[in-house]
């Protein structure tokens, strides 16, 4: 295990003694709160609260909790919190910080101290953060409670404590530097200017801005400290927060005339000028001026201004200038970050405008990425784009230019579709230098791709195992790594069922867990019933290294079989796509709401879930409930196989609708069903489809011992046809229409 990690990773031995049930036959009570404690225990571990909910702990002890184990007390407060019961949250975690060990009696005492500051009662707050400190825990623990310290000393206004203990913490928290910069204006100090001024300059635009401005500008004497150049840059900021842009940018561009060059020179204030152009829709005065100060300033300053006046003469169409001043910027940024991104909107703005040495300007621009998958989407796009007008001479082009240091995903994707052009007769001859032929691209997609959807299409269509089938061997799953070992507190939270705090602890230490013990959590949280967390592990493993035939079915697990099997086989679909479409709409989550209103493992619009139960005679359908949700599910993706008549446009039609598919058909007649899909507009149906096939080739093949080749073909009706012998020369040309 790395060092770093050592703080928080205990001994398995640890783990096991937490795990195993407390409570045997001859000790302790056998009640807490009434209830039976084995019951209470396996209800707690399965995360099904419903019995607390009739506890009263202002009747009853608290404290009877202990006898389920000595940190019982720090879990339960979270999961009356979750019952929406703060105030028996917080007698629970007065136990724990009056009667259990570390850690969980120092986790407690802050969780205390932060509902202090929050109900105003700083000194308690404070003392509680001291007694914390001194307890002599980890040094991570003493930071976070010196954190909250430093919080309370400031609204308590003892500033002298708050400089104090601020500087013993580690740098790079805002609003402490806000805690130090007031604090040393209360007290007439010298680096309050300075501090006031970092946090201005140096941080880009938040509340803190709004806070320390509305302080600053209250107090003649504390404005009085600061130069007219200093004031027209916390206005200029102050307007940002508010959302006066025009106010803001007036205030920003008469301080960028005056303040002195060296100080802007991390470029946060350049970019927040620049953002005040962009939302007040100004982008030619903002380009102007941007391309201005970019001559007055230096260094990483000066990139900034180019690449700002760049962005916004591509907002204004000014695409010359645009050019010209992205390139300078790019000539002279030195972060391969920076330079990305300038490329980035290079390459954008080279695919609008679609110049005759397109090719040839892209290829240029792709030598010097850094990491080429950051501009999958830009080609991803624009691929969608072509495949629909039938511009395949279009689409070798872009093949071309991405040979040597394209992303592989796209170039796998562009290998894929001009092999299977030509296959239908859409193109008479295929591109490259030395010549292709139809096998050399297919070979391309699969080797690029490798267990991706292009590259298991294109393996199937050689004939060939797809990469994701061919596991590992099971010996490499051990290479000598030790089973992973859990924190005790995160250990606890899973035993408690809190399987969504367990997870944002463990996922912001995953760097520090090898492939193995990767796995080892993600069997952890399947085993506690959090498939969604176990998949997300599960994944990080899979980027690492080849699975085994074990590990595979840890990333591709069959969650809610007893219901998910009998409802494919009632209504005639495909037990694995199925499966599939379950794993990828919702990662097994019965909880799961998207962004866009979707609920539950099949994700569900609650209007079309309520037409779907009308027909159904579902009176007031639950669609977090699994039972509800997936026979709604089942039975509408059924409705659409049936108007569809084909399983591409049946998914299809389930994640964007089925008039948007009858549209998206009529503009694309013709089309086989694989390339069909990439003619959609939204990249996310586009996206939705790959990612069910993926899944459902590794469920048959899993599962139904399928052979992989046959399962991915299947999906779209295909079927190998015969590959050209020798390579055909000469020009890519689209067949006429």
């Amino acid at each position: 295990m790395p060092a770093r990690a050592s703080s928080f990773l205990r001994t398995s031995l640890l783990f096991a003694l937490l795990a195993c049930p407390l409570l045997t036959a001859g000790c302790g009570p056998r009640t807490v709160w009434g209830m039976d404690t084995g019951e209470l225990e396996s209800s707690l571990a399965a995360a099904r609260y419903e019995a607390l909910a009739q506890v009263d702990l202002t009747r009853q002890d608290p404290a009877e909790c202990l006898s389920i184990a000595p940190e019982a007390p720090y879990y339960l407060a979270l999961v009356f919190d979750s019952l929406k019961r703060p105030a028996d949250g917080q007698r629970l975690r007065e136990v724990a910080w009056q009667r259990s060990p570390s850690p969980w009696k120092e986790e407690a005492g802050i969780a205390l101290a932060l509902r202090a500051i929050a109900d105003k009662d700083y000194d308690r707050a404070a003392a509680l953060s001291r007694q914390v400190i001194a307890s002599g825990g980890p040094a991570d623990t003493a930071d976070r409670a010196r954190r909250v310290l430093v919080e309370a000393l400031y609204w308590n206004k003892d500033d002298t404590a708050t400089l104090r203990e601020a500087a013993l913490l580690p740098a790079g928290d805002p609003e402490v530097l806000l805690f130090r910069a007031v604090s040393s204006l209360r007290l007439g100090l010298a680096p309050a200017h300075d501090l006031v001024m970092e946090l201005f300059l140096r941080q880009r635009t938040s509340s803190l801005h709004g806070r320390a401005y509305s302080f600053i500008a209250a107090e003649p004497k504390y404005l009085q400290l600061f130069s007219a150049a200093d004031q027209d840059v916390l206005a200029g900021k102050y307007g940002l927060v508010q959302g006066t842009w025009a106010k803001s940018i007036a205030s920003l561009e008469k301080a960028f005339g005056a303040i002195d060059p060296t100080l802007v020179s991390d470029g946060a204030l350049v970019a927040d000028l620049g953002s005040a152009y962009v939302y007040a829709g100004a982008f030619a005065q903002g380009a102007r001026f941007m391309d201005g100060l970019a001559t007055h300033l230096t260094g990483q300053a000066r990139v900034d201004a180019l690449e700002q006046a760049g962005k916004l003469s591509r907002r204004a169409r000014d695409y010359t200038a645009a050019l010209r001043e992205l390139g300078l910027a790019a000539s002279a940024a030195t972060a391969p970050e920076q330079r990305d991104r300038i490329s980035w909107f290079v390459v954008d703005i080279l695919l609008t405008q679609d110049p005759p040495d397109l090719a040839a300007r892209i290829a240029a621009e792709a030598a010097g990425w850094n990491d080429p998958t950051y501009f999958s989407d830009l080609f991803e796009g624009r691929i969608a784009t072509l495949v629909a007008a039938r511009k395949w001479e279009a689409v070798a082009t872009l093949w071309r230019s991405l040979e040597t240091h394209g992303p592989d995903g796209i170039r796998a994707q562009l290998s894929y579709l001009l092999a299977r052009a030509w296959q239908q007769g859409f193109v008479s001859r295929l591109p490259g230098s030395p010549p292709v032929t139809a096998r050399t691209l297919f070979a391309d997609a699969a080797r690029r791709d490798p267990g991706g959807y292009y590259g298991i299409l294109a393996a199937s269509m050689l004939g060939e195992l797809p990469d994701k089938a061919v596991p590992a061997p099971e010996v490499a799953a051990s290479s000598g790594a030790a089973p992973v070992a859990l924190d005790p507190l995160s250990a606890g939270l899973l035993r408690f069922g809190l399987t969504d705090k367990a997870y944002a602890r463990l996922w912001a230490v995953r760097d520090a867990f090898t492939d193995s013990q990767l796995l080892d959590v993600a069997r952890l949280f399947a085993a506690a019933g959090d498939l969604r967390s176990s998949l997300y592990f599960a994944g990080a493993a899979a980027r690492k290294r080849r699975l085994t035939l074990a590990e595979l079915q840890v990333y591709y697990p069959r969650g809610y079989s007893l219901l998910i099997a009998p409802l494919a086989a009632g209504a005639g679909i495909p037990e694995n796509l199925l499966y599939g479409l379950v794993r990828e709409e919702s990662y097994f989550d019965p909880d799961i709401v998207s962004s866009a209103g979707a609920v539950g493992l099949s994700q569900l619009m609650p209007a079309t879930a309520a037409q779907v139960a009308q027909s159904l005679r579902l009176v007031d359908p639950k669609l977090t409930d699994a039972t509800t949700n997936l026979t709604i599910g089942v039975h509408h993706f059924k409705d659409l196989l049936g108007s569809a008549q084909s399983i591409t446009k049946a998914l299809l039609a389930y994640n964007a609708g089925l008039t948007r598919v009858r549209q998206w058909e009529r503009a694309a007649p013709g089309m086989p069903a694989d390339l069909f899909v990439e003619t959609v507009p939204i990249a996310e149906t586009r996206g939705y489809v790959r990612k069910i096939l993926v899944s459902a080739v590794m469920y048959a093949f899993l599962y139904h011992d399928a052979d992989p080749r046959v399962a991915a073909l299947q999906f779209f009706l295909l079927t190998p046809k015969a590959l050209e012998p020798a390579a055909i020369t000469g020009k890519a040309l689209p067949r006429a229409e």
